[in-house]
């Protein structure tokens, strides 16, 4: 009875502590703006950049069959999980190992791993946030006809942030300051607002440039959303492909993580 009670005392004071940290750690992404205004803020003004340019010109994106914002949604969004997992988490888990304190915070009672658990765990909210914002943003107030498929549509967003946020821990792993991982950060996400579609559509654009696109990361992801919204299931290729990224770059995360 003794042990049983010890056991279970050691589970709740871990649960509390993991509770502190989370707690800890969503105040201060909430000081730091780069998830934030990436993850969130820049969704928000591509969604009435292009809400507003499609209720100006109106009519469909080349032999698309679709509106400007029906089009560029699922982008919007990506874009947001980009924001999130490559901009704003590869450099504060670089800070935390740069200035000691994943290696500091072994010798409490909350495991480093706690702390990489929680970041991931803010970084899902705020990617919640940004799903909810642009769907309902771009359907009540911009009169997107979405038919949300949800098994499709929770399928595409589960295999799309799976594979933008291992992309992320990739960097997190392989970065060996904060100002490396920073710039790195930085150069990759403006490469993946290409790759996306921001600018254009693989569409309208074809050949080669169409496939790299199609099957990059953030464009497989935009494409299965894509479909899911429209309640679609999307193309097995792009399932194949977000899964395949999602092991590649869980593998290198893991093997190469360091916590100091």
């Amino acid at each position: 009875m003794t042990t049983i009670g010890t056991q279970e005392s050691r589970s709740k004071n871990s649960r509390g502590h993991f509770t502190e940290l989370l707690k800890v750690e969503g105040k201060l992404a909430l000081r730091t703006p780069a998830g934030l205004g990436t993850g969130i803020g820049l969704p928000i003004i591509l969604l009435i950049v292009f809400g507003l340019i499609g209720n100006a010109v109106g009519g469909t994106v080349g032999n698309t069959g679709l509106t400007i914002i029906d089009l560029w949604v699922p982008t919007i969004m990506v874009i947001g999980f980009t924001g999130i997992a490559v901009s704003a988490l590869p450099p504060t888990l670089a800070r935390y190992r740069e200035i000691g304190w994943l290696r500091r915070v072994s010798t409490t009672p909350v495991s480093p791993s706690r702390i990489l658990a929680a970041q991931i765990i803010i970084n899902l909210i705020l990617a919640l946030a940004t799903i909810l914002i642009v769907i309902f943003g771009s359907e009540f107030i911009f009169g997107a006809p979405f038919t949300v498929g949800i098994p499709y549509f929770v399928l595409s967003i589960i295999l799309s942030i799976a594979a933008i946020f291992s992309l992320g821990l990739v960097i997190a792993a392989l970065a060996p300051s904060q100002a490396v991982a920073s710039a790195l950060s930085g150069g990759l996400f403006f490469l993946m607002l290409f790759l996306s579609g921001l600018w254009i559509q693989p569409s309208q654009v074809g050949g080669l440039l169409a496939t790299i696109m199609y099957y990059s990361p953030v464009g497989a992801a935009a494409r299965a959303l894509l479909y899911s919204v429209f309640n679609q299931a999307p193309p097995y290729s792009t399932i194949v492909t977000l899964v395949v990224y999602t092991a590649i770059f869980a593998f290198v995360a893991i093997r190469y993580f360091r916590w100091e």
